[in-house]
Parts: C-alpha cells; structure tokens; sequence
C-alpha cells in the first residue's frame, strides 16, 4: 500500500495493518515500524508456543531470547526510531483476564526499549476483542473487534493499492492441474533429461552434484531427444555447450510468456534444470533479476564444476540476499510461472521447485510464504539440501540484506 493514511485512533491503526503484510496475520506478532511519523515497513513472525505462565524461569527466558532476536532483525532497517507491535492470537481475552499473551508482550516491550526504540503502542488483537498492553482503562473483556471492521480509515483510499486480503496459505496454493497435463509434462521431462545432465558444466566430464545423487533423476531415455531436438546418434560436437549457452535466453522466453497456459515443453524443461543444483540456481536468480545474472550463474556453476572454490564464485552472495535488490515485479511473475509449472509436476520433482518459490518469496521478505513452500519441500524429500538451508534461513530470522535497503 503506498497511499499515506493517517489514523487517529488505535482501532484505526489495526484497520490498516493487515494491508501492511498483505494477509490477515493469525498467531502472529506484527512490527510496524516507522521512519519520523510515517510507517517504512512491517514484518511478521510466528508467536512462540507458550512456556507454562511465562512469568516463570523458562518462560521469561525463552521469551526474552525470541525477542532479542526479532527486535535484532528490526533494528537492521536502516532509519528506523519508532514502533508498534501488534500481537495476533487465537485466544481470548475472557480466558486470559485481560489481553493474551502479556508475558511475551512484556518481553518485547521491555527489548525494544532496551534498544532505544520510541513504543508508540503496543496492541493484541483476540478472538474476541482488542486492546493496548499499555491501557489501564482496557476492560478485561477487550474492546469490541467491531471498532477495527467498521472503521472507515480506508474508505478514500484507491482500489488499486488496496488489493484483496487473504489467508497466506492462499499465497502458497498452487493452481489446478490435470492428469493429462502432467502426463504431457512427464513426458516432456523424459526428453529434456536426457540432454540436459550435470556432466556438461565439467570440461573433464565429472558429474555435477545433484547429477544423480537422489535430488532427482536424470537418467536417459529411449527416446534419445535433446533439447535442441537432436538424436544422440547424430549430435553435434558442440552440442553440450550450445545447450547451455541456451539455457538462459530460453528461460527469459518462458517468464515473458508467464504463467498462463505453460506449454508442456516449457515446464519439462524447468523441472529438468532445477533438478541439478546449479541450473536450479540459474532459474532461481536468472528470474529474479535478470538474464545477465543468468548468464553470470551459469558460468561460475562451470567453474565451480571445474574445480573453483564456492567463496570465489561473483553470484554466491546473491544466494545469501547480498548484492543489488532484485526487480520485486519480475520476482512475482517469475513465482506465478513457477507455481503453475510445479502443480504440472510429478510429486518426486517438486522438492526444488517449492525451494524455489522458497527463495523468491524469502528475497521479497515474505518469510511467512516461504515457510510455506520450505514446509511442503521437507514433506517430500526431508534431506533436500536446499531445503534445509533454507529452514536454517528462516529458523533464524534472517532476511536478504537489500530488505534493509533505505532506498525502499
């Protein structure tokens, strides 16, 4: 949302939160920051299980290490003096006698005034009611939910930068699909397979990591096709290295094309490359910024293959969130294209493309998506290694530096 709204009252504020992390947050802390008197930005993080009354030994200490660590994560933005974080749970204010989930709250508080942040509020929205942590007039019961829901602080704001709200699950769904089409598809991946291998980024025929180690199978086929549509019998000399000199300005051709109607060709050629690592990471960081990067991934993936040690490699930070911000357009696209590509999948082969989506989600700051897609890579291969690097990421709260760019 980019209009400037001004809220008056606290009730108002909740109203416009949601729009802030684009979704209804639920079991959720939401940290609304701000830059003099304008908001600059908003991250969510899940709310910690509770720990017996919170008031004891462990619990006080467990929620002073999660907040340290999530007020950690705040303080990276550049500029940042002031906030508000709003507590969202499931449970209730008659249950609690008074706003839930207080013990956490209080740690929050008393970290970020620790680190020298002005608290202009601090809120919990309930099942059954709001309140402010710092309102001693706040009935035990909460105040009426109806006050966020009928306020009219959005009623003179454009459609346009008010874009439906939704559960995030729904951020994570991916479209439907049909038995043929995934046949077509699985078949299309027989034909890539076979041209597309981890041996054609070694110039000494050593086999790329993932080439057959159990991140995906690329054996050949009967078929005998290449890319190029070459028989094996008859494929030129040169065939490996035109295939990967290719490899970019075809994947430029599909994001352009987007995510409507993917051609079967298309998504057989995505999924064989995200099979083998590195070719996984020229789609991933080729569609999140551009086909130079592209290029650029590609090469340093040879020269990886050929001996060259990783912390040498000019792309491997952008792996890591450090570098120029990507483009965040190209970024939504290019997770429409690859969300419909996974759901023409076989189940086997969506490990990486949901680490993909993982990615990009991550490298927009939607680590709450990411979560999402990391989840649903871990329920089909638990020992994908991209997979637990990014459950690693995002276990620890980290974010790709350009998120704390203040040129936002």
């Amino acid at each position: 949302m980019t209009t400037v709204v001004s809220t008056a009252s606290a009730a108002d504020f909740l109203a416009v939160v949601p729009h802030l992390v684009g979704f209804e947050p639920q079991n959720s802390v939401v940290f609304v920051a701000f830059r003099g008197r304008r908001t600059c930005g908003a991250m969510r993080f899940d709310l910690p299980d509770p720990v017996g009354s919170g008031a004891d030994d462990a619990g006080s200490k467990l929620y002073k290490r999660v907040a340290t660590t999530l007020v950690g994560v705040l303080s990276k933005l550049p500029g940042v003096d002031a906030v508000v974080p709003v507590v969202y749970t499931g449970e209730t204010f008659a249950d609690s006698g008074g706003a839930p989930r207080a013990a956490f709250a209080r740690a929050i508080i008393a970290r970020f005034e620790f680190s020298g942040f002005e608290l202009r509020d601090a809120l919990c929205v309930a099942a059954d009611g709001w309140g402010s942590y710092f309102d001693v007039k706040c009935p035990p019961s909460g105040r009426s939910l109806a006050a966020i829901v009928e306020s009219a602080i959005l009623d003179d704001v454009p459609a346009s930068d008010l874009p439906p709200l939704g559960q995030i699950e729904r951020w994570a769904a991916l479209p439907e699909a049909t038995a043929a089409q995934r046949a077509r598809v699985a078949r299309s991946v027989k034909k890539f397979s076979t041209a597309i291998d981890g041996r054609l980024l070694s110039s000494a025929g050593v086999p790329l990591a993932g080439a057959g180690d159990g991140e995906g199978d690329v054996a050949g086929d009967s078929e005998g096709h290449d890319v190029g549509g070459h028989d094996d019998g008859d494929a030129p000399a040169d065939a490996p290295a035109r295939l990967l000199a290719e490899i970019p300005p075809v994947l430029e051709r599909i994001l352009d094309h987007g995510a409507i109607a993917i051609e079967a060709d298309a998504a057989g050629f995505v999924i064989t490359l995200a099979r083998l690592p590195a070719l996984r990471d020229v789609v991933m960081l080729q569609w999140a910024f551009d086909i130079d990067v592209g290029d650029n991934v590609l090469d340093d993936a040879r020269r990886f293959a050929n001996g060259a040690p990783p912390f040498g490699l000019e792309t491997a930070g952008l792996m890591l969130g450090r570098g120029p911000r990507p483009n965040p357009e190209r970024i939504d696209r290019a997770i429409e294209v690859v969300k419909g590509i996974t759901a023409l999948a076989h189940r086997s082969d969506r490990a990486p493309l949901f680490c993909i989506l993982a990615w990009l989600s991550w490298a927009l700051g939607r680590s709450s998506v990411a979560n999402l897609f990391v989840s649903a890579a871990e329920e089909i291969d638990d020992g994908y290694g991209f997979a637990q690097l990014m459950r690693a990421v995002l276990d620890r709260g980290m974010l790709p530096e350009w998120a704390f760019a203040s040129d936002r």
